[in-house]
């Protein structure tokens, strides 16, 4: 932490990866705890999902209400943007909620595919944003083009190995030529 606090080191994307699609805990408490005090205030945006924003935020989440207020207790922690992510809902659409360091709030969706093929998806996101804000994007556009690209990660998917297949990266060539914007 020291040297996040010393250096300017750009845009730091924090997705916290404590809680697994499952609901098993990842990380043991006194890293949460770190997560959670120090890395969060540190952050240009955090991008947990519906338990990790619950356990972040210190509540319960079970209506779109309840993450836009998760998302404020957030930024009131200290990350300057929040992209909570709506994968780990049971609806057809699958809905993120990002609350930007201006005020502005805005939903990212996507339908919802039933497929297997998911393992990364909050990686990927994460790190496409990370990527797009490096090349200059905007917040928000670097949020929409990591959602447009996971959205097509999933659609066009392929089997590897058994169970939880990774997303399809290499994807991102049709949302290119589609959209010439990744």
């Amino acid at each position: 932490m020291n040297n996040l606090k010393k250096y300017d080191l750009g845009p730091l994307v924090v997705d916290p990866v404590m809680i697994a699609k499952g609901g098993a805990t990842l990380l043991a408490e006194d890293a949460i705890q770190v997560v959670a005090d120090e890395l969060i205030p540190l952050a240009t945006l955090v991008t947990p999902n519906l338990p990790e924003a619950e356990r972040l935020a210190g509540m319960t989440i079970t209506s779109e209400a309840d993450m836009a207020e998760a998302a404020h207790r957030l930024q009131a922690k200290g990350a300057q943007n929040v992209l909570i992510k709506g994968g780990h809902g049971d609806s057809d659409e699958v809905r993120d909620l990002a609350l930007l360091a201006s005020g502005e709030t805005f939903w990212v969706s996507a339908p919802r595919v039933a497929t297997i093929r998911t393992h990364g998806t909050g990686d990927t996101l994460s790190s496409c944003i990370t990527s797009e804000l490096a090349k200059g994007r905007t917040m928000a556009e670097a949020i929409h083009i990591g959602k447009r690209y996971v959205e097509a990660a999933i659609q066009d998917e392929i089997q590897v190995g058994h169970g939880h297949s990774p997303l399809n990266h290499w994807a991102y060539r049709k949302v290119a030529e589609d959209e010439n914007s990744i």
